[in-house]
């Protein structure tokens, strides 16, 4: 049995689009579905209404399931929609953890923007990713520090640099030269704006019981959170470049 990313792409190459011009076509950068395909991510809720819509589909039939009805971007049942479609939704976000579990190592960068994007920024649903990032308090313009809040114990900073908790971290970073830091300031300040921030990073770290810098790459993604008080947050998950 085709799997939803199987079905994604036969009813793609069976419609007038190409992965570029779905991925305009809803809304999103041109390499959207092209990405969604080959990681195997999962779209989110508004994602799949919109691809349904556009390829004049129904979420039974993006889920493999018998259907016969039909949608077109002008008419669409939107209290079908949203009851189908988050049917679907649980059914691929179930299926994704179970993957992630069987590997058993970090959740990919995609796994982390999905989850974002589905939470609409608020750290609910939260546990299962918790102890794979860190927190930093969202800073003002005029922050001195980056301001760790919680560090998770399986981030790249617990396990490459060794930190236990956020005092540790926040020793760290007195340990930077002044370009690095005002470098991480500048793009958590950046961050609370509204926007991730993907990049790739390279920095210089001496650690206890080695008497020169170790140097590190990774990829960081910083993401703009907020509790479900309304307390507003800068959070980062890094991958250590291969």
């Amino acid at each position: 049995m085709l799997d939803f990313h199987e079905r994604l792409r036969s009813y793609i190459h069976d419609s007038p689009y190409d992965y570029r011009s779905l991925s305009l076509e809803i809304g999103q950068g041109e390499r959207y579905i092209s990405n969604l395909l080959s990681a195997k991510s999962d779209p989110g809720y508004s994602s799949v209404v919109k691809i349904c819509s556009v390829l004049g589909l129904t979420p039974n039939m993006m889920a493999g399931l018998s259907d016969q009805i039909s949608l077109s971007a002008e008419e669409i049942d939107n209290n079908i929609v949203t009851a189908q479609a988050e049917r679907i939704l649980t059914a691929i976000s179930r299926e994704a953890h179970r993957k992630l579990s069987q590997r058993g190592v970090h959740p990919l960068i995609d796994d982390v923007l999905t989850w974002w994007h589905q939470q609409h920024g608020v750290l609910s649903n939260f546990d299962g990713l918790a102890e794979h990032v860190d927190l930093y308090v969202a800073p003002e313009p005029s922050s001195a520090l980056p301001e760790p809040y919680q560090v998770g114990q399986k981030s790249l900073a617990a396990k490459s640099f060794g930190i236990e908790s956020a005092e540790h971290l926040r020793y760290l970073f007195t340990t930077f030269d002044e370009n690095l830091f005002e470098q991480v300031r500048l793009a958590h300040v950046e961050t609370t704006r509204g926007d991730p921030q993907l990049s790739i990073q390279e920095i210089d770290v001496v650690l206890p019981r080695h008497t020169f810098p170790l140097r590190f790459t990774y990829k960081r993604l910083l993401l703009p959170v907020k509790d479900t008080d309304g307390n507003s947050y800068v959070l980062n998950y890094s991958q250590a470049l291969e």
